[in-house]
């Protein structure tokens, strides 16, 4: 089911009314409502969300039983781990080994192509899944002893497909203890809720369309345009997830839990390394806490620090899809990690710092989102080849081609999304907030945006793919 659906915005008032008079019911409704939430999509692949969530269970609790010092605490900790990376393995990754086997032809025999369809949010409710796991054979937390209340955290419907990937001590926290939701509440999640909606119906999808002209006709495009599609995909891909991700917060408020903030100005940043400190945050601290400190993280030598950094950004690419482009987007990044750390080890950047001051600063702003747009093609493009083309028309050492694109039509429309938008950035939405009237007036604005320039079509999010 799609946040920006009709059937969403029937379902979620009356779930939340319910809700309300359900008493000790709560989490049973919740549960069920997750369900249906998950079914609306595709009912089959419910059977899979709960083997994953019957396995985690039975390996937290058969973990938690047994003493530190016990072997077989890791043997249902790969039990988990297998099943879970097992399910992403074959809905992922099936048909991109089986393709790279049949291309290298050491044998005669060649793999057919399966018709696999990816389950919606699996790499989000595996992950979320096996964080808790892990964290109760570190002994973070205790093993849930609800199989209820267990399965409504790794189900509970508004992150269930997109995240934010939410730890278990942060969700089992606020389910012991629901926060109050008053009137001061409800104003403030309605207005994350309604914020969300236009950052994906207003912004991102009206974007989508300027993107898709070029990204879809790679070869006729000049340069320009090119960089302005570039550009304008980091805002549509900004909008669209953030936008999920204010939604999926100020849902999950209204029933009493309160979800960490997953993105904090991306792209107002002087570096790569601050950059993914701000992107993403959930799987940013997933793969720092789940694959990074465990390979070894900053401890050892230079050289196994770079490693380390190597392989998480590696397997963020291929976290991220199932293509030789996501490699190649995940390396890039660890390689602009890595010298952005080398370059601060020569104590060059701390001087230029000290002697450029706001000048300088602003050469790291441009420079850090040229290094981020670089990686765009590789990411949003369907292959190496189209990625390759974009970046030599961006360097402009392809051949200039004219594209009689939509830029000229729709550049009021971009330049008025933009505006817009850096007054949402600008201003916290407890600003917005702080009176009847102001309160009034912003919510007339998201209105009138809706109205005159959203996107009438319900278009998936973005990061439904992953």
């Amino acid at each position: 089911m799609l946040f920006n659906s009709i059937h969403f915005l029937f379902f979620f008032p009356v779930v939340w009314v319910v809700y309300q008079y359900a008493g000790k019911r709560q989490s049973i409704l919740l549960l069920f409502a997750s369900f249906y939430f998950y079914m609306a999509w595709n009912y089959y692949f419910l059977g899979l969300l709960l083997f994953s969530i019957v396995i985690d269970y039975y390996a937290a609790i058969s973990i938690s039983k047994l003493e530190i010092e016990d072997p077989k605490r890791k043997l249902f900790l790969t039990l988990s781990l297998v099943v879970n990376i097992g399910f992403l393995a074959y809905f992922k990754y099936t048909n991109f080994f089986l393709g790279i086997w049949n291309d290298i032809g050491i044998t005669d025999f060649r793999f057919p192509v399966y018709n696999i369809i990816l389950p919606v949010g699996i790499s989000f409710y595996t992950f979320q899944s096996m964080s808790y796991t892990i964290d109760v054979y570190r002994g973070i937390l205790p093993a849930r002893k609800s199989f209820l209340e267990f399965s409504l955290y790794v189900s509970f419907f508004p992150q269930l497909v997109a995240g934010p990937i939410v730890r278990a001590t942060t969700f089992f926290r606020d389910l012991e203890n629901r926060l109050p939701v008053d009137l001061a509440v409800m104003r403030e999640s309605f207005a994350q809720i309604l914020i969300g909606f236009t950052k994906k119906v207003v912004f991102a999808d009206n974007l989508a369309v300027c993107v898709d002209a070029v990204f879809q006709n790679s070869a006729g495009a000049s340069a320009i345009d090119t960089w302005i599609a570039i550009f304008a995909f980091m805002w549509q891909i900004y909008f669209d997830f953030s936008g999920y991700t204010d939604i999926a917060i100020g849902v999950a408020r209204l029933f009493g839990f309160q979800f960490d903030p997953n993105f904090y100005f991306p792209f107002n940043v002087t570096s790569i390394s601050e950059h993914w400190s701000r992107w993403h945050i959930s799987f940013t601290s997933w793969i720092r806490d789940y694959i990074f400190i465990p390979l070894g993280g900053s401890r050892g030598s230079e050289w196994l620090v770079c490693r380390n950094i190597f392989i998480t950004f590696l397997f963020g690419g291929i976290w991220h899809g199932a293509g030789i482009h996501f490699l190649v987007w995940g390396i890039w990044h660890s390689v602009m990690l890595i010298s952005e750390r080398q370059y601060a080890k020569t104590g060059l950047r701390d001087y230029l710092n000290r002697k450029g001051g706001v000048i300088y600063l602003a050469i790291c702003r441009i420079f850090t989102l040229f290094c981020i747009a670089i990686s765009i093609p590789f990411f949003r493009g369907d292959s190496m080849a189209n990625a390759f083309l974009m970046i030599k028309k961006m360097l402009l050492v392809s051949e200039p081609n004219g594209l009689p694109i939509l830029f000229g039509n729709y550049s009021k429309l971009i330049l008025l999304l933009f505006i817009t938008a850096q007054i949402f950035e600008k201003y916290k939405i407890k600003k917005m907030l702080s009176n009847y009237k102001s309160f009034s007036i912003f919510i007339l604005v998201n209105f009138i945006l809706l109205l005159c320039f959203g996107v009438k079509d319900a278009k998936s999010f973005i990061y439904f793919a992953f």
